[in-house]
């Protein structure tokens, strides 16, 4: 009976040592919604720490830009995973006449970073919506709803506003052509501070700053970077949705944690477009949009619903979908892995 004892023994020891057998691998792709910068920070910080990896995925990358659309391409099967700059993307391709079967699992930044741009001292009040009458504003050709919208609800007289459709880069605001241009608070305002602190910079530049209108602020309520893959692949493989959002949730929270290492961390990562520099600025504006009262109540990457109806409504009153459907049928919080801070 005592040998008996012994056996046992030796053998739960050698269970509790013996190695644990890794997660079979799944090759997973990852379409970006541009190219490859720090904007899809969490997705490069995932792999190179390997939380992929410990989640049973072999990852891989699929570099956007110009004409590559992520939602018809993880639509095709061709990627696993999207990332699209706007939840508005999601359900558009959803209503669409020929619909795309599409969901989002989860959004990198609580707040979109779309804005209204411009210069002016340090010491000057913040720009308000009203300040747009009697200016030039140059937008991409894209923006004409927001603006629509933007002056519907702060009683902006359109007549008074000229409108410029301009690239989405910074300059045309630089050299005096636009007096605001709208772009994404979290990219090209770098540019803005590069130019004016260069010795040489052009007089009307020296000792301004720029500051910004946020249209999730002063508009509507939206998410930007959101995650989402096909209605198929929710059905059907649930669990590679859940291991793909807790490592990229991860990959965010190493970010907030360690954001000086892995500013040098996403600085080498291979075929990553952005010195660290600018991905120490983006940094200081990027990291605060993971966070909001919902990831401090849910974690990080949830999306409220009351927002995607706020959405939805919007694109319909500007007849950009045919029809307002819930929520539920566009994102689901499902596989969020409630990492808090």
């Amino acid at each position: 009976m005592a040998s008996y004892a012994v056996l046992l023994s030796l053998l739960s020891l050698l269970v509790a040592i013996a190695p644990v057998p890794a997660l079979a691998q799944t090759e997973v792709r990852t379409q970006l919604g541009w190219l490859r910068n720090g904007e899809f920070a969490p997705v490069m910080v995932a792999e190179a720490k390997g939380f992929f990896t410990e989640e049973g995925i072999r990852h891989r990358i699929m570099d956007g830009g110009p004409g590559k659309n992520p939602v018809p391409i993880v639509g095709a099967g061709q990627a696993t995973f999207g990332i699209t700059a706007g939840g508005n993307n999601v359900f558009q391709a959803r209503l669409a006449k020929d619909p795309v079967d599409v969901v989002a699992v989860g959004t990198l930044l609580q707040k979109g970073p779309y804005s209204y741009i411009t210069l002016a001292a340090p010491g000057d009040p913040d720009p308000k919506p009203k300040d747009l009458e009697g200016k030039t504003v140059g937008m991409q050709s894209d923006g004409e709803i927001f603006l629509k919208a933007f002056a519907k609800k702060h009683g902006i007289d359109l007549s008074k506003v000229k409108v410029e459709v301009v690239q989405a880069n910074a300059e045309p605001l630089l050299v005096g052509r636009v007096d605001f241009f709208t772009g994404w608070v979290t990219n090209q305002p770098f540019l803005i501070e590069q130019e004016i602190a260069k010795p040489d910079a052009a007089a009307r530049l020296k000792g301004k700053t720029w500051k910004a209108m946020r249209y999730a602020d002063y508009g509507i309520r939206s998410y930007s970077d959101v995650i989402f893959a096909t209605g198929k692949t929710i059905r059907e493989n649930p669990d590679l949705v859940k291991r793909y959002v807790r490592a990229l949730a991860r990959g965010m929270q190493y970010i907030l944690d360690h954001p000086e290492e892995t500013v040098q961390m996403v600085a080498s990562f291979p075929d990553q477009v952005e010195k660290a520099d600018k991905l120490a600025w983006r940094w200081k504006i990027q990291n605060p949009l993971f966070t909001s009262e919902d990831t401090k109540k849910n974690g990080l990457l949830w999306m409220n619903p009351a927002v995607w109806d706020e959405m939805m409504a919007f694109y319909k009153e500007y007849e950009q979908i045919p029809r307002v459907v819930p929520a539920d049928e566009m994102m689901s919080n499902g596989f969020n892995p409630g990492i808090t801070r």
